[in-house]
């Protein structure tokens, strides 16, 4: 009876475990990602011989990336015994993140978890650790700095251009001198000439800042930088992509004679609710963004402070306020389905500057800048079958104005803007692309004038700008050649005739290789051309900051600095022109290695510019103006691997200026403001252990032109002066420029929220680069007007 009871007993418990070795308990252990963590193998459920239980359990829980707990799908988790037989039990988790291990012998067991990009994780987990009120969330180490990276999918409807250049946000965020910001960061990539003081300009293959466009989203803005060029107004934790273009760009754009630079708005993430916020010396700015409803929204703001550090700083030197920039500006975005394939996204985005200026020199005037910008997007996207659809209106509300003693001019645009586009892929190498864009601009300005020789004037007047375009872009591709003409029709209206203009485009590639493409560029461009008008004789309404300051004759600076000062072009008076470019480029791309390729581009570009017909009818003496740039870039770019990312640019321009003659000859006298002969950037990033990061930057460029002094002509009387003699227009250049960057940053991923910090220092060994030319009282003699000394720049973020 007794033998037969243990018989029974000993049936009931199976036969002992073959072959199965006992793993031992290990302490908690972080290794390096997927290919690290596939090295140790975790055991197999079906080499294990089932354990002596009756009660199986099962552990819930969710897997989140640490620092913007970022859900992670298709990790695999395991659960393997601690003590005892061995046993392993597996599963992946879903798209939210969640996992469900299933059919467990015992809740107290080892977890591994594997996911691409993140280290690997084992720690022991008690009974106590799964049977929380809710189940756990566990957070994998990302194996790089742990920031969120936005994945964009490739456009359906590519608009292509021989020659365009991406960053990543990681090449944007550390590099040095940009502060993360996108347009600054821009300046450092071939055919982007350097700016006087490093301010925000975007000066693109020598093209005058106001021939290129800045897109945010499907509309363009009415200027890319803050007040004087401190910032972009769009900060780069709001986008999703970003387009350089500096010529030939495709038909879908238009009113541009130079460049284009497309930044994409992203939308709201959905995944929960996150955000960010950012300090340093010069501003201030917070993000947050979550889910509503099936869409999503997002919020962010950024103030520049810099003219409180200014005020003190002016008051102890002058005694005064002498400089106060101050600068805002915000964007909101709410995004939300609407049907299958369909998307209606609504963006309002604003930006406002505030520049005072107090002159210190006895008797002259302090100036008043303001300037603000605020628009409201719609953006209808759909998507059915092969077709694409886009509709866009938006309403843009445009205030700027200058105050000084003697003179107080305000202007106030309300503009419309449209864009429609459809696109059809009619075959796998076929597609077609057309559309339409309108903007209409009712503006009202208000000139009051206090001279020495008319008493008062007050003018109030109104007018009405519109241009709009009409295109078609088809895409061809023929095995390895890829064609896409292009024809934009463009009507330009405001006080005067109209002017039309028919720009046909081309763009071709070619890849003769896998390693190897070659790339070809050609068509017409145009864009509105207004001549200042006013309403008195003898009395200008482009009014200049710089003007209103009184500054000495003596000081004299490079001739492109005056697109830094906020010239305004108050008059409804002005009357239209038309200019018009010939581009043609050629760029060939060799694939040297998988992370590390070669582009040269060869450009040129012709620009002729006819201004309106006087009043009157009286054409006698009057020229078109031409212009004529041409170059060469070369870039060698190692793209951003896991631990490394830089270039070397160089671009070599010459850029001239004149008039056409009678007979269609242009006579090009003088170089133009922009006529940068060498420049010369190295960036290079290294990525280094326990997330630190190091990158620098170092700049040679030939210095810009100027007008000189070539002396004076002392006048008697009770008040000795000696008036200057101008010498041959921008016949003397500034010296040559070079500077070193660099920065150093380090990131720490909490659980739930990630910090960074940061150190940029500007002009690491202080190089006294002249920005300008101030002459001796007799003009006798010269001294630099030297740029920024080395600045070092202290930054922390905190994302959560």
């Amino acid at each position: 009876m007794i033998t037969a009871l243990l018989g029974l007993l000993l049936a009931l418990a199976g036969p002992p475990a073959v072959g199965a070795k006992p793993v031992p308990s290990t302490s908690r252990t972080q290794t390096p990602a997927l290919a690290a963590a596939t090295s140790r193998p975790v055991p197999s459920t079906t080499r294990n011989q089932p354990v002596p239980s009756t009660i199986r359990l099962e552990a819930r829980g969710t897997l989140r990336s640490a620092g913007e707990r970022q859900p992670l799908a298709g990790a695999r988790i395991f659960a393997r015994a601690r003590r005892g037989p061995a046993w392993t039990r597996e599963a992946v988790t879903a798209g939210d993140g969640s996992f469900v291990l299933a059919d467990l012998p015992a809740l107290d067991f080892e977890l591994v978890v594997v996911a691409g990009g993140h280290e690997r994780l084992e720690q022991p987990t008690t009974a106590a650790f799964w049977r929380r009120r809710r189940p756990p969330v566990i957070y994998l180490q990302p194996t790089g700095s742990g920031r969120y990276r936005t994945i964009v999918a490739q456009e359906r409807t590519p608009r292509p251009s021989p020659f365009s250049v991406e960053l990543g946000p990681d090449e944007i965020a550390a590099l040095p001198g940009s502060q993360g910001d996108p347009l600054r960061a821009l300046q450092n990539l071939p055919g982007a000439a350097r700016v006087p003081g490093g301010l925000g300009l975007l000066v693109l293959r020598g093209a005058a800042p106001n021939q290129s466009q800045v897109f945010v989203g499907e509309h363009p803005v009415p200027r890319a930088f803050h007040i004087p060029g401190l910032a972009s107004i769009v900060p780069g934790g709001v986008l999703s992509g970003l387009q350089y273009v500096p010529s030939n760009f495709a038909a879908n754009y238009g009113n541009a004679t130079g460049g284009l630079v497309v930044l994409t708005p992203r939308v709201g993430r959905r995944d929960g609710l996150h955000g960010h916020a950012k300090l340093d010396i010069i501003s201030a700015g917070a993000l947050v963004e979550g889910p509503v409803g099936r869409g999503s929204f997002l919020i962010a703001a950024q103030r520049g402070y810099l003219d409180l550090a200014l005020g003190v700083v002016g008051r102890l030197a002058f005694g005064r306020d002498y400089l106060r920039p101050k600068y805002s500006d915000y964007q909101v975005v709410f995004d939300h389905p609407v049907g299958p394939g369909a998307s209606l996204t609504a963006r309002l985005l604003g930006a406002s500057d505030l520049l005072r200026f107090d002159s210190h020199i006895a008797g002259a005037q302090g100036v008043a800048l303001s300037s603000s910008f605020h628009r409201l997007d719609l953006v209808y996207k759909k998507r059915h079958g092969a077709w694409d659809f886009l509709l866009s209106p938006a309403l843009r509300l445009d205030r700027s104005g200058v105050e000084s003693e003697a003179q107080v001019q305000r202007r106030t645009d309300v503009v419309g803007l449209l864009r429609a586009e459809a696109t059809a892929r009619v075959s796998r190498r076929f597609q077609l692309t057309f559309g339409a864009d309108a903007q209409i601009d009712r503006h009202r300005t208000r000139t009051h004038i206090d001279v020495s020789y008319i008493n008062s004037v007050d003018d109030v007047a109104r007018g009405v700008t519109s241009t709009s375009g009409a295109y078609v872009t088809p895409l061809l591709t023929l095995g390895r050649l890829t064609l896409s003409p292009g024809l934009r029709a463009s009507l330009f209206a405001a006080r005067g005739e109209p002017k039309f203009s028919i720009d046909p485009r081309l763009h071709a590639r070619w890849a003769p290789h896998a390693r190897v493409a070659v790339q070809l560029g050609a068509g017409r461009y145009s864009q509105p051309h207004f001549v200042p008008g006013s309403p008195l004789p003898n009395v200008s309404n482009s009014f200049s900051a710089l003007d209103s300051l009184g500054i000495d004759t003596q000081i004299v600076l490079p001739g492109a600095i005056r697109y830094l000062d906020p010239r305004l072009d108050i008059s409804p008076h002005s009357r239209l022109g038309l200019r018009q470019a010939l581009q043609l480029s050629a760029s060939v791309h060799l694939q040297l290695t998988a992370a590390l390729g070669l582009d040269a581009t060869a450009f040129w570009r012709r620009d002729r510019t006819q201004s309106p017909a006087p009043t009157g009818g009286w054409h006698y003496g009057q020229r078109d103006a031409a212009g004529l740039t041409y170059g060469l870039e070369v870039m060698l770019r190692h793209d951003l691997t896991r631990r490394l990312f830089g270039w070397l640019a160089y671009t070599w321009m010459r850029g001239r200026f004149g008039t056409f003659t009678s007979d269609g000859r242009a006579e090009l006298r003088f170089p133009n403001e922009f006529d940068q002969r060498h420049n010369l950037v190295a960036v290079l990033g290294l990525k280094l252990p326990r997330r630190w990061q190091l990158a620098g930057r170092f700049r040679v460029v030939t210095g810009l032109p100027y007008t000189p002094i070539v002396g004076g002509i002392k006048q008697d009387g009770a008040r000795p002066i000696t008036q200057p003699l101008a010498g041959e227009y921008n016949s003397a250049r500034m010296p040559v420029f070079h500077q070193l960057d660099l920065r150093v940053d380090k990131t720490w991923v909490l659980s739930r929220a990630i910090v960074s910090a940061y150190l940029d220092v500007q002009n690491v060994y202080n190089r006294q680069n002249a920005e300008g030319v101030w002459y001796l009282d007799d003009y006798s003699g010269t001294r630099s007007i030297v740029g920024v000394p080395i600045l070092p720049v202290l930054g922390v973020r905190l994302d959560y």
